[in-house]
């Protein structure tokens, strides 16, 4: 009995040193898989989709196979600035939600409650410590947080310092959108270069620079293009694949692999669009569209497939693809980056937030708004009444939905079914009545 308790703690450390080399591996084996048997049937959904997985697999290679090279982030740490000095970002809240992907979620909140993390805490939080601690994250070189949009992200980072031993540095993000703000900003990220350039050995290069700016701005231009295209009724992008974009649209920004992607993107959806052209519009005139804000559970789920697909529901856009930044100046990188960073619309005053969500709903004609929200996520739980308020005034329903991103004992099938079934049910009749208007109007406007 003894003895067989000894193996299983021995082969319990084994596996958890072991994790990240097979991690490596499968992806090795994975980017290979993904390269001979890559899917060009167009009857299986957007290509580009594919090309999205085979930049995200390239680029979790290069994170597990080169510790010395790896950064550990949270959500909008400067890209643009790592991959210019030849390094790998790798952002936790993402990694959360690539494990909640695999079904591993459980595991590492599980180990997360076992270090005594509480259980009220974002999920994508307690998830990431506990995957630290269990050794499934890639060996790093250093941790940078910014205090940008969740305070979990400095105490997280925090908890991860003490698992990997490795310094982590703190971006004080300010409220306000002024220039002492940028200027304060600005100063950060210059010192950001210097403490990476200490501490990996490697130094900026302006032409490097200058290049990953270039790489983000001309990403920038197709994320834009490919917004402007969804507009178009006969877009074949379903949001629930969307929802997916912000591993390309922030993670890997700055590097050729998101450029990829997005040029992939935009240029299927212009064919796709152009087929379409002068045939029956594919978008019937009782569908619901609908704005979808925050996030979506990143465990395996279908409720979001099953709405667009038989519900009549189309969600037209999301919140967190919209491009609320400048093009960056690549003479003055820090400012431009700085400034992005305060102007994001989940940074500083709500108002800001609410501005954005009504100008996305009027320019996608939507006919209602859905929120997603996540459990022990108090920023936006706390916005919800707001926005649901200023929605209203606007003449946008909102519906609250919530759930959770990563925990799926957190998420309420029956729940779901009822409040989107009774939420539809409204739209729809607000739509027929107000179709039935225009058409019955001499002029078709009422």
């Amino acid at each position: 009995m003894l003895l067989n308790h000894k193996f299983k703690i021995w082969k319990k450390r084994i596996l958890r040193r072991t994790s990240p080399l097979f991690i490596r591996e499968l992806l090795r084996f994975m980017r290979i898989y993904a390269f001979f048997f890559r899917s060009d049937d167009r009857e299986k959904g957007l290509t580009s989709l594919h090309v999205q997985t085979r930049v995200g697999i390239k680029h979790l290679y290069n994170v597990y196979a080169n510790p010395k090279r790896t950064i550990w982030t949270t959500m909008f740490v400067p890209s643009e600035i790592l991959f210019a000095m030849g390094l790998y970002p790798f952002c936790l809240e993402i990694g959360a939600a690539l494990f909640a992907g695999t079904g591993q979620s459980s595991n590492g909140l599980l180990e997360a409650e076992s270090f005594g993390v509480p259980t009220d805490i974002c999920s994508f939080h307690r998830s990431a410590i506990g995957h630290a601690l269990r050794n499934k994250f890639p060996k790093n070189i250093l941790q940078v947080a910014t205090t940008t949009l969740c305070d979990n992200n400095t105490k997280t980072i925090k908890i991860c310092e003490t698992v990997t031993g490795k310094d982590t540095i703190i971006l004080d993000v300010p409220y306000e959108a002024d220039d002492y703000s940028v200027k304060y900003l600005a100063q950060q990220l210059e010192d950001l270069t210097k403490q990476l350039e200490a501490v990996t050995g490697r130094k900026m290069k302006q032409e490097a620079f200058e290049k990953a700016i270039e790489y983000a701005n001309q990403t920038r231009e197709k994320m834009i293009e490919v917004n402007e295209l969804r507009k178009n009724l006969n877009s074949p992008l379903q949001g629930s694949n969307a929802l997916g974009f912000m591993f390309p649209g922030y993670l890997l920004i700055g590097s050729e692999l998101s450029l990829k992607f997005f040029s992939s993107l935009a240029a299927e959806l212009r064919e796709k669009i152009a087929e379409n052209t002068g045939k029956k519009e594919s978008s019937p005139k009782d569908l619901i569209r609908i704005l979808w804000l925050e996030l979506k559970p990143y465990f395996k789920v279908d409720f979001l497939t099953k709405l667009e697909r038989e519900q009549g529901v189309r969600i037209v856009f999301e919140e967190t693809n919209y491009v609320y930044w400048d093009k960056l100046d690549p003479k003055n990188p820090y400012e431009s980056l700085a400034k992005k960073l305060i102007t994001n619309h989940y940074n500083g005053p709500l108002e800001r937030r609410i501005e954005v969500t009504r100008k996305l709903a009027k320019e996608y004609k939507v006919d209602g708004v859905v929120v997603f929200s996540t459990w022990g996520c108090r920023r936006n739980n706390a916005a919800v009444p707001t926005l649901k308020r200023e929605l209203n005034k606007a003449g946008y329903p909102l519906l609250s939905l919530d759930g959770d991103c990563v925990d799926d004992h957190n998420y309420m099938p029956g729940q779901f079914a009822t409040r989107i079934e009774g939420f539809l049910e409204m739209l729809h009749g607000r739509k027929t009545t107000r179709i039935s208007q225009n058409e019955t109007s001499p002029v078709g406007i009422v």
